[in-house]
């Protein structure tokens, strides 16, 4: 579904992860996609939330097991706060789940828009937390 709203579109390798926030659960798989678009953030984002529909994103608790849970964590080097979004994605400088993932498709020497420290050393701040790389095929 997104490579028929993205074309232009790279997928990084998938991890598997231990749930954060509620740990009685099943490890959760974690991938980035990353996207060239023209498109306004705000419509990358309605885009996303129309595929967790289609896809029956319904949690039955908050940060319960869910089928797709789809993010905008960055938009090039764009700072946003507003009621609907908010870039970059706040917490995900902290969470391996996400930062292995989003290393495997951007420039890790690149820095956070906000933090100013680069990707690669964000990532070296989370290796506590438990997270390995899977193979999948499509």
């Amino acid at each position: 579904m997104l490579r028929e709203k993205f074309s232009k579109i790279h997928f990084s390798s998938v991890y598997q992860t231990k749930a954060m926030e509620v740990e009685e659960q099943e490890d959760f798989l974690n991938a980035v996609a990353q996207i060239e678009t023209e498109i306004a953030p705000e419509e990358v984002l309605e885009a996303l939330q129309r595929i967790e529909k289609a896809l029956k994103k319904n949690p039955p608790y908050r940060f319960g097991p869910r089928t797709i849970d789809l993010d905008l964590l960055l938009y090039n080097d764009r700072v946003m706060d507003s009621d609907i979004l908010k870039l970059p994605h706040p917490g995900m400088q902290g969470r391996r789940f996400v930062l292995e993932p989003l290393c495997d498709v951007i420039d890790v020497n690149t820095k956070h828009p906000i933090l100013e420290t680069s990707w690669k050393e964000l990532l070296t701040k989370t290796q506590d937390q438990e997270c390995r790389k899977i193979d999948f095929f499509l």
